[in-house]
């Protein structure tokens, strides 16, 4: 068994994991990555540079694996997200976002492994939406509690609860963001769009949030049913390269 040593890297969510290997994981190892997680929200560990089998594996060891709806697979393994840079102008990543919220299962963890990186930028940052539900008056969280939203996207449209319970914390998180949700159930865009860039951008104050410096191999897990993530693309052309696990998720309640 591995020694899990933690170093918190904000006030409000993320830890670094500290010397420990994602090679092969024994089964009390990976439920120590687990707990940390929904601890945490966002993990850190560097170095790993996992070959793609193992990385494919690591994502497996929390459920099945998710297949992106409308981008490209690396190679033969389209359950493996091949994100590179097409050019600013292309980016739909420099935006608050949960993963294809879209869909009526939205994916659950992401896993992210840095292949090729810029010699500047290209960092991504997380936000804890346990917190930025929290942080809403008393008033407007009791108003949000019945209400859902509509999430749209590559031709996919799902309805999900505006506050969702997480599965193995019990607790409730804030559930729109600036990349999927449209308008809120039986409201018009118009009506809506107010109160949503509103939890928005409440959701994403910079206390509530976390930001990583990339490194070759580095391996960043996190939570899409409690965090929202923005990749920052300020590396103009510069070559940078991606690949991420994705683990299916289950219906929002």
């Amino acid at each position: 068994m591995q020694t899990l040593k933690i170093d918190k890297l904000s006030g409000s969510l993320g830890a670094s994991i500290v010397n420990f290997s994602l090679h092969d994981l024994a089964e009390e190892d990976f439920q120590q990555v687990a707990s940390a997680l929904w601890e945490h929200q966002v993990l850190v560990f560097k170095c790993q540079a996992l070959p793609i089998e193992d990385h494919i594996a690591l994502g497996k060891r929390f459920g099945a694996l998710h297949t992106h709806p409308a981008a490209r697979g690396v190679n033969s393994h389209p359950e493996v997200l091949w994100l590179n840079n097409r050019g600013k102008k292309k980016n739909i990543t420099q935006v608050w976002h949960s993963d294809v919220s879209c869909e009526e299962k939205p994916p659950s963890i992401s896993v992210l492994q840095a292949i090729q990186i810029p010699p500047f930028g290209g960092d991504t940052m997380w936000a804890n939406q346990y917190e930025a539900l929290d942080r809403l008056s008393p008033a407007l969280r009791e108003m949000l509690m019945p209400l859902s939203a509509v999430h749209k996207s590559f031709d996919l449209e799902a309805v999900h609860p505006v506050v969702r319970t997480h599965p193995e914390t019990g607790r409730k998180a804030l559930y729109v963001n600036g990349g999927f949700t449209q308008h809120f159930e039986g409201m018009s865009v118009a009506e809506s769009k107010p109160l949503l860039e509103y939890l928005v951008a409440q959701g994403s104050q910079p206390d509530l949030t976390m930001r990583h410096s990339w490194s070759v191999g580095d391996i960043v897990m996190w939570d899409n049913r409690c965090v929202m993530h923005y990749a920052v693309h300020d590396y103009a052309d510069l070559g940078r390269e991606m690949h991420r696990v994705t683990v299916q998720g289950e219906q929002p309640i």
